[in-house]
């Protein structure tokens, strides 16, 4: 089996890929209350949109990996405002505040998980401004936030032919041992808001129609789900997706980077995309396209393989999302 073929075979059995799939279960029972009318799309975006006269109101909700908590409460933490902060600005939108849920058995683990919620926070400018408590439980952390937009960048509007562009920080190094690329603990908070507002940015000029931060699922597993809310398929160049020197290729596709977007952007637009990001000093190119036939296919120097056939499967739309 050729290496192409085996990355293939990784990518299908990782983790943070399969576990996306599971939401079909939990989705069922939602079948008939779901949406309520009231949603600008059905579930499948990184936050929900609702219209409010001139403006979209988002909401977004994350929660950490227990595991994660338990073994680095700070970070967990801190991570749980940061992936929901990233959220927001997928969507072309700007935080407006959070709210948490946090549990702990003791003291000392609650205020470590909060004191690394606040620093999130303060390097953010997104106020916690309320939350729930659990004491004497199992450490846990989630956060639900509540965003603005005036333009918006909605995975629904995704479309064949449209390149598709990863924007993603490469200064940094990977936390620990885990599969995680710390892009954003070390920048003041005036360097990470500005390199975010890009994102509204480009929303707001209409240079692209369709975002999705990178999530657990990796680059990757992002990118597909993209294609799949848009009803897409696509084509990757693995050897156009950009990456630290220092990181094997295999790991860093399926890491959460940080600071990390997945962009679908019509050719014409690719270039202007690309110098808002470079001037905050954000690596972003094109790897790839939407397409209409219905496979998330892997390019390489050995030919090429499919990932994902959404004929057969899925992994965040199915029977009851978009």
């Amino acid at each position: 089996m050729g290496a192409l073929h085996s990355l293939v075979r990784e990518l299908q059995c990782f983790i943070g890929v399969t576990r996306k799939k599971a939401i079909q279960s939990p989705l069922k029972a939602f079948q008939n209350v779901w949406n309520f009318g009231s949603t600008l799309d059905p579930i499948g975006d990184d936050a929900a949109i609702l219209v409010t006269g001139n403006e979209y109101l988002l909401l977004s909700c994350d929660a950490i990996y227990p595991q994660l908590v338990a073994v680095e409460p700070f970070w967990a933490g801190y991570c749980s405002v940061l992936v929901s902060v990233n959220d927001i600005y997928a969507m072309g939108g700007k935080p407006t505040a959070a709210v948490n849920l946090l549990s702990a058995p003791d003291d000392d683990i609650s205020e470590t998980i909060a004191q690394g919620m606040a620093e999130a926070c303060r390097k953010y400018g997104v106020p916690m401004v309320g939350g729930h408590y659990l004491p004497e439980e199992t450490a846990g952390v989630a956060t639900a936030m509540v965003g603005r937009a005036t333009h918006l960048l909605r995975c629904f509007h995704g479309r064949p032919g449209q390149w598709l562009m990863v924007a993603v920080d490469l200064e940094g190094r990977q936390f620990k041992n885990y599969l995680q690329w710390d892009s954003t603990s070390f920048r003041t908070p005036q360097d990470l808001q500005s390199k975010l507002a890009v994102l509204p940015m480009i929303a707001e000029l209409q240079l692209a129609t369709a975002a999705r931060d990178i999530s657990n699922a990796g680059l990757i597993g992002t990118l597909a789900m993209l294609a799949e809310t848009s009803g897409c398929g696509a084509r990757v160049d693995l050897n156009s997706i950009p990456k630290p020197y220092n990181v094997d290729f295999s790991k860093w596709i399926k890491m959460f980077p940080g600071y990390g977007f997945i962009l679908a952007v019509d050719p014409e637009q690719a270039e202007k995309v690309q110098e808002l990001f470079q001037k905050e000093q954000i690596t972003a190119r094109v790897i790839g396209e939407l397409t209409e036939a219905p496979h998330i296919i892997l390019h390489s120097e050995e030919g090429e393989a499919v990932l994902f056939d959404w004929s057969e499967e899925s992994l965040v739309v199915g029977d009851y999302g978009g």
